[in-house]
């Protein structure tokens, strides 16, 4: 008998036995409510945040208009024009209405894939909640990395505001 290793087609691994089946996550009725739900409260902070943004927007052309037309007494205090607080206000609602529309995106996505039970949806849904919490931490990432500069910037502004006259204006 031989004892060799030959080559045969019983010592290859057939595709079934290749074929690595893939885990499945599967959603129950109590996850499928808990998504509808969280789609239900999502659509309404997203909301919420698109009423911000637009009150954002409107104060910020109401200061820039008001403050276009004050007399200009605090120049010798600010070292720039105050009506440009305004468009500050403008740019914040710029950079919010982003991950407020991905919020709403998911609330909507979410809702749908959970009613139609569409795969799709699902995908897309959590697709727009990463890109909301992405942005998100873009943003507390860059306000971190100002704070610590507009903290020094306020700190040198009172040092050196105080080298003025006697109430601290300079002269």
């Amino acid at each position: 008998m031989n004892t060799e290793n030959t080559f045969n087609e019983e010592n290859l691994p057939s595709e079934k036995q290749t074929e690595v089946k893939p885990e499945t996550l599967e959603l129950t009725e109590e996850i499928n409510h808990n998504l509808h739900s969280a789609g239900k409260w999502s659509q309404f902070l997203a909301i919420l945040g698109f009423i911000g943004v637009g009150f954002l927007v409107l104060s910020g052309i109401t200061m820039s208009v008001v403050m276009a037309f004050l007399p200009n007494n605090t120049a010798d205090f600010f070292p720039f024009p105050m009506f440009l607080v305004g468009f500050l206000y403008i740019i914040f609602a710029g950079v919010y209405f982003l991950p407020v529309l991905y919020l709403y995106r998911f609330s909507s996505s979410i809702k749908q894939a959970v009613a139609l039970k569409k795969q799709d949806q699902l995908s897309s849904a959590f697709n727009n909640l990463r890109a909301h919490y992405k942005t998100f931490g873009i943003i507390m990432i860059v306000f971190m990395c100002l704070y610590p500069i507009l903290i020094i910037g306020m700190v040198l502004f009172g040092f050196f505001s105080g080298f003025g006259g006697a109430e601290g204006i300079p002269m």
